[in-house]
């Protein structure tokens, strides 16, 4: 629904530093909950020039001022069917995120890797549909995902998926056959 590097909104030199502490498996760790966001904010402040209450500052205020794309966060915010947010996140999605956007009104259901201790999507996408309460298979829902390995992997096991690369190119699939033609696009 954004473009996820919103939390480095400060500049370049952040999703630098972050990308770098990523290949340390540092960002994997606070999405699963392993380490909080202020031990989190404790690892980068010295890298990043500020004291760790003021990076956990920094993260809160940038959390303030997503950018939504239009297109995506409208067909969300319509509720057409039950719907979940499954999401890698750390507890900073659980705790600013959600709140300030109101995301818990807006879908039944909101899974996230911190809480469940896994990254992986199909796990995720599973307790999502229990957690519904609904009847259905896999293949009755679509995961809409911008990175390809969570679609496939949901495929793998019968899901169906929607590759995203952008909100116009969502648009336009949207207007051209709806859920049901999404769920047949993989690319």
């Amino acid at each position: 629904m954004c473009d996820e590097r919103f939390i480095w909104a400060s500049g370049p030199e952040w999703m630098v530093i972050y990308d770098t502490f990523d290949d340390s498996g540092l960002g994997s760790r606070w999405c699963l909950d392993k380490i909080s966001t202020a031990q989190f904010a404790d690892a980068i402040a010295e890298r990043v020039g500020l004291a760790p209450d003021a990076v956990v500052a920094h993260m809160t205020a940038c959390c303030h001022h997503i950018r939504f794309f239009d297109a995506t966060y409208r067909f969300f915010r319509s509720r057409q069917l039950p719907q979940a947010i499954v999401t890698v996140n750390p507890d900073l999605f659980s705790e600013v995120i959600v709140p300030i956007y109101g995301f818990d009104s807006d879908c039944n259901v909101i899974v996230t890797s911190w809480e469940e201790r896994t990254e992986d999507k199909r796990i995720l996408n599973r307790l999502a549909i229990d957690r519904l309460g609904i009847d259905c298979a896999n293949h009755e829902a679509l995961l809409i995902d911008n990175k390809r390995t969570n679609i496939d992997d949901w495929i793998s096991i019968g899901g169906a998926g929607y590759h995203y690369l952008g909100d116009e190119r969502f648009a336009r699939n949207l207007a051209a056959g709806g859920l049901d033609g999404m769920a047949a696009i993989t690319t």
